[in-house]
């Protein structure tokens, strides 16, 4: 009998605990859900940040020299010589700031002492703000192996840059002006691309160019025979300032020169402002073998692994209807693409793409066989070419050195969406551009002026020349992330 009580209070404790429990998981189910119904409250923490301004330093700049020459020496037909001298223009902002002009050894040009050598301009540190000093250079030449107008702005010196322009088939030639304004020697790789894709060129790996020297190579010894090139040059230790100069001859008689700088870095999206057509004409841009250099084309190039859709708009600088062009790009090779039929004026070109490219589009001022044909020039039948390369947003602020040229004119280009209202001092002068979205304008400069913008936050811009049997351009670029504030967020 005495079991069986011990035995039901067992029980009776065991149920007791089961019902507990029961009840807990209960009471713990409510409060979940009411967790679910009734919001938290909110705790944010903003993690610690700070930014980090770069150590003061001066501005430098460097300009790639006069226009060279190969071949002129039949015993050395590899030495590029200068041929004639070029004239170059400075500016900074304030304007009372001192430009400090150091020239680069050129020790493979035996001309440099007569026509000059590669030059660097300095500001001290803290002289002037990043992006206010600028250079640029402007050369004429009426010599039997090179003719035409060529202008360069004088570039920062960076790790990477890309030149889209150029090339090495018959009557063409090509050099890549490698200059090293700092106090290292620095280690450079130029890696060639063509029509065909990429070129084995080992003797461009590793090339030494020494503290406050200029090395000038000659591109049709590193990739002879291309119609298409595009050259992509890295550096270690010293930085670089990179430029390619392309000159063409038409049978005996010169067809242009220009000296091309570094294209903007590969992205999706490429524009390209003040594209100058000097002679209305062009090609059909289903013409996938059109030839030569006297139509409208933009170079494009894909430096990833998979084939790649562009969208090419063409529009007038003056407003209007526009063109637009599609096209597929294979990997590791360059493709032109002609532009169409354009009548004479200045345009801008707009590139869509779904992975990264690098783009530059080339005009000419005619061909030779116009110039000499009935009623045309005997006397002098060159012409001119020009490659005007994909541009970078700029900051705030920005000064352009105008060098000495024919027509030069500012072309500026608002790719977002919000209107902008850019600042321009001209040589004291201010003019006010306002400009809406997708909008561009130009402003006719005069040469050997400076220009000061203000308010060209995001803006895009071109520099160009166009005259008679002469037409070139160059970007005017931001400075490089270096000079750039930067937020530092510890982890």
């Amino acid at each position: 009998m005495a079991d069986k009580r011990e035995l039901a209070r067992n029980l009776a404790r065991a149920g007791g605990r089961g019902l507990a429990l029961v009840v807990a998981g209960g009471i713990a189910a409510a409060a979940i859900a009411a967790a679910a119904i009734v919001p938290w409250p909110e705790f944010r923490v903003e993690p610690p940040s700070t930014v980090v301004e770069p150590a003061e330093t001066g501005q430098l700049r460097v300009c790639p020299g006069p226009l060279l020459s190969l071949g002129d020496d039949a015993a050395d037909a590899t030495t590029a010589v200068s041929v004639g001298s070029t004239s170059v223009t400075t500016g900074v902002s304030p304007d009372d700031v001192e430009i400090t002009e150091t020239p680069l050894g050129a020790p493979e040009n035996p001309n440099a002492d007569r026509d000059g050598t590669p030059l660097a301009i300095a500001t001290e540190a803290g002289a002037a703000g990043p992006g206010e000093l600028a250079g640029a250079q402007g050369q004429r030449s009426e010599r039997e192996t090179i003719a035409g107008y060529a202008a360069a702005a004088c570039d920062e010196a960076v790790a990477e840059a890309w030149l889209v322009g150029g090339a090495t088939d018959v009557g063409r030639s090509g050099i890549v002006l490698l200059s090293n304004p700092s106090e290292v020697a620095a280690t450079v790789d130029v890696r060639v691309s063509g029509e065909n894709g990429p070129v084995e060129a080992p003797s461009a790996l590793g090339i030494t160019v020494p503290a406050g020297e200029q090395r000038a190579l000659s591109l049709a010894g590193l990739a002879p025979n291309l119609r298409s090139p595009v050259v992509h040059v890295t550096s270690t230790g010293g930085a670089i300032a990179a430029t390619l100069e392309h000159s063409v001859i038409e049978g005996l008689t010169p067809a242009g020169v220009e000296l091309v700088g570094p294209t903007a870095m590969p992205a999706t999206t490429q524009s390209i402002p003040g594209f100058v057509v000097p002679t209305a004409g062009g090609v059909d841009p289903t013409d996938d073998h059109a030839e030569g250099d006297d139509h409208p084309a933009v170079r494009l190039f894909a430096p990833g692994d998979e084939p790649v859709e562009v969208s090419i708009g063409v529009a007038s600088e003056s407003g209007g209807g526009g063109a637009s062009i599609d096209v597929s790009l294979e990997p590791g090779q360059v493709t032109d693409v002609p532009l169409g039929e354009l009548d004479e004026g200045d345009y801008t070109i707009t590139l869509e793409a779904d992975a990264p490219i690098v783009a530059a589009a080339r005009a000419t001022t005619g061909t030779p066989e116009a110039q000499t044909a009935p009623g045309g020039d005997d006397e002098d039948a060159s012409v001119d070419l020009a490659w005007t390369v994909a541009t970078a947003p700029l900051l705030e602020t920005a000064v352009v050195a105008v060098p000495a040229g024919p027509g030069p004119v500012l072309h500026l280009l608002n790719p977002g969406d919000d209107e902008l209202e850019v600042l321009a001092v001209v040589d004291g002068e201010e003019r006010s551009v306002r400009l809406a979205p997708e909008e561009a304008a130009s402003i006719e400069l005069q040469q050997r002026s400076v220009v000061e913008l203000g308010g060209a936050a995001g803006v895009h811009a071109t520099v160009s020349f166009s005259g008679e049997r002469a037409l070139s351009s160059f970007p005017v670029r931001p400075p490089g992330p270096l000079d750039s504030p930067i937020v530092v967020t510890p982890r």
